[in-house]
C-alpha cells in the first residue's frame, strides 16, 4: 500500500547512468535486444540496440551497486549503476548518487571519452506497492521534487506542483515523473527496465546535439576569420572553402539520418505509453531548440561559404579575363613591334 507517514521510509532502486562519446573502437560480448514497451507493437528496430561491454559489482559507500557498461555503436559508451535503497527519499541519497556518478565518469575514462561532453541522468524507482501513487504527492511531493532538482532548500508549492506535473500515467497503478536532470518511476511490479532505455536514448540525442552545437561554434568563428581576410588572400583557398561547404552539407544529412531516423521510429509506435514517455521527455530536454538552433548554425554556415564560393567563382572568372585581355594586349604589342621591325630593315635594305 502507498506510504502515508513523511516518518516512514520509502524504500526503492535508485538507478543513475552517464552517457560519454569515445574515439576508440568497442569491444563487445552480447546484445541486449529492444525492451518491448507495455502493449505497445513489437515493430523490430524501433528502438537502437545496446551492446553489453562489461558486468560487475561492488560496495560503494556501503551500499551493494551493479554496474552495467553498455554502448550505442560504433562511439557511445554509458555507465549504468543499479543500487536498493532502504529509504530512496532520504537527504543522503543526493551526496550518494555523487558518488556514483564519480564511479561512472572513471569508467567512461578507461574508454577515452571525451569528459567536457557527457549526460548525467538519475532515475528513483519504487515498486512493491498498491494504490494510486499519486497518493505519495500529499505526503512526499515536495521531497521528491527536492531530488528531482538536486535541491537542497525547500521549494516553493509553485515549483513543486510544477515538478509534478510533468507526468504521465498508463494505467491507475503506475506513474512517470520527467525533470530535466532525473525522473521517478512508479511501477508496482516493477518493470523499469522499457523506460530506463528510453530515458538513456533520449540523452543520447542531447549529448549528440550539444557535440554538434559545440562543432557548429567553432566553424563559425573560422567562418567569421576567413571573411576577415583580404580578397586576395581568399582565393588561395578556394579549395579549403569548397571543402568546408561538402562538410557542412554532409553534417546535415548525417543529423537527419542519425537523430531524426531514431525519433521517427519511436513516433511509430503512435498512441502508445513508449511514444508518449519519449515525446514527454523529449519535451523536458528541449530537444527541438537544440535542433532549430542547430539548423540555423547550419544555415548560416552553407549560406556563408556558399556566397565565399560564388565569390570566389566570380573573382576567378574576373581575374582569368584581365589576363586573357593582358595576353592579348602582349600579342598586339608584338605584332606591332614585328610591323615595325620589318619596315626598320625593308629601309635599311633600300
Amino acid at each position: 500500500m502507498i506510504v502515508k507517514d513523511q516518518n516512514v521510509p520509502v524504500s526503492g532502486i535508485l538507478v543513475v547512468f552517464l552517457i560519454g562519446k569515445t574515439d576508440k573502437n568497442l569491444e563487445t560480448t552480447e546484445i541486449v535486444e529492444s525492451k518491448t514497451m507495455r502493449r505497445s507493437p513489437n515493430y523490430p528496430d524501433v528502438i537502437p540496440k545496446q551492446k553489453i561491454i562489461k558486468v560487475s559489482n561492488y560496495v560503494v559507500d556501503g551500499n551493494k551497486a551493479d554496474f552495467l557498461v553498455k554502448a550505442y555503436l560504433p562511439d557511445i559508451v554509458i555507465a549504468e549503476v543499479s543500487v536498493p535503497m532502504t529509504d530512496l527519499l532520504s537527504e543522503y541519497v543526493l551526496d550518494f548518487k555523487r558518488l556514483l556518478f564519480n564511479e561512472c565518469r572513471t569508467i567512461l575514462s578507461t574508454y577515452g571519452c571525451n569528459p567536457d561532453f557527457d549526460e548525467e541522468y538519475t532515475v528513483y524507482c519504487i515498486s512493491g506497492y498498491s494504490g494510486d501513487p499519486e497518493e505519495f504527492f500529499t505526503v512526499h511531493g515536495e521531497r521528491m521534487a527536492i531530488l528531482l532538482k538536486n535541491e537542497r532548500a525547500p521549494l516553493d508549492e509553485e515549483e513543486v506542483e510544477s515538478t509534478l506535473k510533468s507526468s504521465l500515467k498508463y494505467s491507475k497503478d503506475d506513474l512517470s515523473i520527467v525533470d530535466w536532470d532525473g525522473a521517478f518511476l512508479f511501477d508496482p511490479k516493477g518493470d523499469f527496465s522499457g523506460n530506463i532505455e528510453l530515458f538513456e536514448i533520449a540523452n543520447l540525442q542531447l549529448l549528440k546535439l550539444r557535440i554538434l552545437n559545440e562543432d557548429l561554434d567553432m566553424r563559425l568563428k573560422k567562418a567569421a576569420d576567413l571573411l576577415r581576410r583580404k580578397p586576395e588572400k581568399i582565393i588561395f583557398r578556394s579549395k579549403e572553402i569548397r571543402e568546408r561547404l561538402r562538410e557542412i552539407i554532409k553534417i546535415r544529412t548525417e543529423s537527419i539520418l542519425e537523430s531524426e531516423a531514431i525519433e521517427a521510429n519511436i513516433k511509430l509506435i503512435g498512441d502508445w505509453y513508449s511514444a508518449k514517455l519519449y515525446n514527454l521527455i523529449s519535451k523536458k530536454f528541449h530537444l527541438d531548440s537544440w535542433k532549430h538552433n542547430i539548423d540555423e548554425k547550419l544555415d548560416v554556415l552553407e549560406d556563408v561559404y556558399s556566397m565565399a564560393s560564388e565569390n570566389l567563382s566570380i573573382s576567378l572568372s574576373t581575374t582569368l579575363e584581365f589576363v586573357l585581355i593582358g595576353g592579348w594586349f602582349i600579342l598586339l604589342l608584338g605584332w606591332f613591334a614585328l610591323f615595325f621591325l620589318d619596315l626598320y630593315l625593308r629601309n635599311i635594305v633600300k
